[in-house]
């Protein structure tokens, strides 16, 4: 294994065993999403930023912190202490060749969707050509991870040290969907997976969390608007 390998599966082997970990996993229709992301990626494009569901999945989660904070938190086991964060600052998985890094997005809450979908582009690139530096992976608070753009739907993400939650951001994928009218419709189904540290979260407030993120990426105005 390389180094970088090596250091992956010692984390990785290390949190699985040592969180005691729930998944939730949920799916909401994007519909006014998609609209949104086609109306304004023309108007991304011509800043040069690349407007990714990523960046808005990364927007509302910051927001479902900034209302939650027991999934922007860490535990201090030495000292049996809850230790609540007042920066919000996303982790954003990001696969390489030479493995998988997770650098930060800081004040994550604070930034518009705009500023967050450049952030993960310029972030994604240093990972890739090997210009990302320490400083731009330390600090990480709550982390989200994609598979979505490889078609991936569900997943157990593995949360990271130091942190108690992580989203796990699936596909788009068209079904049919009862309206309010008793009509089947095509629907636009996105697939969460949220992890989170049962040590702190209950799964009562784990789904309330997660059904506040749903809320937020079944409305950008309302997302906008929330945060």
């Amino acid at each position: 294994m390389t180094p970088v390998r090596k250091a992956i599966a010692k984390a990785m082997s290390l949190q699985n065993s040592t969180i005691p970990t729930v998944t939730n996993f949920d799916q909401t229709e994007v519909s006014k999403l998609v609209a949104h992301r086609k109306q304004f990626k023309p108007i991304a494009a011509d800043q040069n930023i690349h407007l990714t569901y990523l960046a808005y999945a990364a927007k509302a989660l910051a927001a479902t912190a900034k209302k939650f904070p027991e999934i922007n938190a860490s535990l201090d086991m030495d000292k049996q202490e809850i230790v609540y964060h007042d920066d919000i600052n996303l982790g954003i998985a990001v696969n390489a060749p030479s493995g998988l890094y997770v650098p930060v997005i800081a004040h994550a809450d604070q930034k518009s969707i705009m500023a967050i979908a450049q952030e993960i582009e310029d972030l994604a690139a240093a990972v890739r050509d090997g210009s990302i530096k320490p400083d731009q992976m330390r600090g990480g608070t709550i982390t989200i991870s994609n598979i979505g753009s490889a078609r991936g739907t569900w997943f157990t993400p593995i949360i990271n040290a130091k942190e108690v939650a992580i989203l796990g951001l699936g596909s788009i994928v068209k079904e049919p969907i009862i309206s309010d009218d008793g009509t089947i419709v095509a629907g636009q189904m996105m697939k969460l997976s949220l992890s989170y540290d049962h040590r702190l979260i209950d799964g009562m407030l784990g789904q309330t969390s997660m059904n506040y993120l749903k809320s937020l990426l079944a409305d950008p105005a309302y997302m906008l608007m929330e945060v």
